[in-house]
C-alpha cells in the first residue's frame, strides 16, 4: 500500500484502495479513473522536432533545448501562439476512441466527470467516454445518425472543469487555454463555473524553477481534496487531466511498510516504480479513495489530524 502524506508526517486522513474489490464498507469512497488526455498537436510538435533535430539549426535554439529539454520547441519565441491551448491529433483521436471502446468493454458508468478546462482534455473526454460524446459538437455523423437511428436520448453525466487538474503552469504556450467563452461555443454542457473567463493562472501562478514541485505537489493535494468534496451522489468519477499534474499526484504516494489482507498475512507493497510511472496518452488508471471517517481501516488513523491518502493499482486495467 502506498500513502500520500504532508511533507513533515505520515497520519493519513484518506486511504485509497484497488479495484479489484469493492471499496470498503463504512467509509465514504469514491471510485476515480484518473486519464491522461490523447496525444496533442504539441506532443506531435515536441517529437518532430527531435526527429528532425531543429534545435541544431540555430546556437539560441540549442540553448533553449539545453535549458528546457524537448519542451523547448513549445516556447513562445520560437513557435509563437501555434500551440496556445492545442487540440488532438489524428493520433490523438484515434487513442481516444480506442479509450472508448476499452471503457465500453469494462462496462464502467461514470456519475461525474472532471477535466482540466483544457481544449486536449475536453476532446479526450467527449470521444474517450461514451456517455458524454453526444455532448461533443464535433461527433462524427456516422454517430450521430446512429444514435438518432438507436433514438438514444442524451442524458450525460455532469461535466466540470476545474484549474486544479490543469498541467503545470510553465511558460510554454501549451500551458495556457482559451477563454471560457471560446470553451463553452465548442463543449456545450461543460461546467465551467469554477474557472475564470481569462486564463489568470498562466499570468499570475506560474509552477516552474524551484517552486514548481512543491507547487504542484500542494496543487495535487488539493485536488484530492476537492474530488472527494464533490456530492455523495457522485461516486464514480473520471478524472481527465495532464502528464506532469498526474505525476505530482503520483508522487504524493510513498511505499509503506509490509500490509495486512483481509486474512491478516502480510502482503508486498506495491512497486514504486510501477506508482510513478508516466501516463501514456489516453491512458486509464483506477482505484477507490476513502475518507477516514473515525474508523480504523488499513491506511486509516482515526487519531490523526493531517491529510495524507494511500494508492494501490488497479489490476484490472491493461496498458494502453
Amino acid at each position: 500500500m502506498h500513502h500520500l502524506g504532508s511533507l513533515e508526517e505520515h497520519c493519513p486522513k484518506h486511504a485509497t484502495f484497488p479495484v479489484t474489490r469493492p471499496a470498503p464498507a463504512g467509509l465514504r469512497c469514491k471510485t476515480v479513473h484518473l486519464i491522461r488526455h490523447a496525444q496533442g498537436t504539441h506532443n506531435l510538435g515536441e517529437l518532430e522536432a527531435e526527429r528532425k533535430q531543429q534545435a541544431k539549426q540555430k546556437a539560441e535554439w540549442q540553448a533553449l533545448r539545453d535549458e528546457h529539454g524537448i519542451a523547448w520547441y513549445l516556447l513562445e519565441s520560437v513557435t509563437g501562439l501555434r500551440f496556445w491551448d492545442p487540440p488532438l491529433t489524428g493520433l490523438g483521436r484515434r487513442q481516444a476512441s480506442r479509450l472508448r471502446r476499452e471503457v465500453q468493454r469494462s462496462n464502467v458508468t461514470f456519475d461525474a466527470i472532471y477535466s482540466s478546462p483544457m481544449r486536449r482534455t475536453l476532446q479526450t473526454a467527449m470521444i474517450g467516454l461514451p456517455q458524454i460524446e453526444c455532448m461533443h459538437k464535433a461527433r462524427p455523423w456516422w454517430r450521430k445518425l446512429g444514435g438518432w437511428l438507436r433514438k438514444e436520448r442524451c442524458a450525460p453525466p455532469p461535466v466540470v472543469t476545474t484549474d486544479l487538474l490543469r498541467e503545470r503552469i510553465a511558460n510554454y504556450t501549451c500551458d495556457a487555454r482559451g477563454t471560457v467563452t471560446q470553451l463553452a461555443a465548442e463543449f456545450p454542457g461543460v461546467d465551467f463555473g469554477e474557472v475564470s473567463e481569462e486564463d489568470r493562472p498562466f499570468v499570475e501562478s506560474k509552477e516552474h524553477g524551484k517552486q514548481e514541485h512543491p507547487l504542484m505537489r500542494a496543487r495535487a493535494r488539493r485536488a484530492v481534496e476537492w474530488i472527494l468534496a464533490r456530492p455523495a451522489e457522485q461516486r464514480v468519477v473520471a478524472v481527465v487531466a495532464h502528464s506532469h499534474f498526474l505525476l505530482a499526484l503520483l508522487g504524493l504516494f510513498e511505499a509503506t511498510t509490509l500490509v495486512r489482507d483481509e486474512s491478516g498475512r502480510l502482503v508486498e507493497p506495491v512497486n514504486v516504480s510501477e506508482a510513478g510511472a508516466r501516463f501514456a496518452n489516453a491512458e486509464r488508471r483506477a482505484m477507490h479513495i476513502c475518507v477516514c471517517q473515525n474508523d480504523a481501516q488499513a491506511g486509516c488513523d482515526p487519531t490523526c489530524a493531517n491529510s495524507a491518502a494511500a494508492w494501490v493499482p488497479s489490476a484490472e486495467l491493461p496498458p494502453t
